[in-house]
């Protein structure tokens, strides 16, 4: 069984715990309680890592954190990744200023490996367009955006495998 390592980034409160442990059920996660409880009460600090077997591959998901100070893990956790899944709050246009500040680090660290966009929390009102976000993140044009929900496996396993055609070579539908 062929393995594969994916990086789940994006800034806080994208939803990349979330997608994680919808993919894998049971995860390692480094939380750590937020000092002051704004949007939600913890905050990843180092990793969050999961397990999957999904059609005869074996992918071992990275969880980035979200927030600048812990930037200095972004390169460590993506180091020999295979592809990575760029998340951002569908609900959230303030939010993508710090997605498009991640989304940097990446493309400049890692120009040639494949990648995906997740709008996620698609499940609700007033959404950023797929437009807005091409035009603050400013990735290639051949880099598809889809709108997800992590909370469910289907949407979830959705970007998934779309990454992982990417991955083997196969054009985005």
């Amino acid at each position: 069984m062929k393995a594969f390592k994916i990086v789940v980034t994006g800034p806080f409160n994208a939803g990349k715990t979330t997608l994680i442990k919808t993919l894998c059920g049971r995860i390692l996660q480094s939380d750590k309680r937020l000092l002051v409880e704004t949007v939600k009460p913890t905050t990843t600090v180092a990793l969050d890592f999961g397990l999957l077997e999904l059609d005869q591959k074996r992918i071992r998901l990275f969880g980035t954190p979200g927030q600048r100070r812990f930037s200095f893990m972004w390169r460590v956790l993506a180091a020999g990744m295979d592809g990575y899944i760029m998340m951002v709050d569908s609900r959230d246009a303030n939010s993508l200023e710090d997605a498009a500040h991640i989304y940097k680090v990446f493309r400049e660290g890692f120009p040639d490996t494949p990648h995906v966009i997740s709008a996620n929390k698609a499940d609700g009102e007033r959404l950023v367009s797929k437009e807005t976000i091409r035009l603050v993140l400013k990735p290639p044009e051949n880099v598809p955006i889809r709108y997800t929900v992590a909370i469910r496996r289907e949407s979830a396993l959705e970007i998934l495998r779309l990454l992982m055609g990417l991955i083997e070579g196969r054009k985005p539908p």
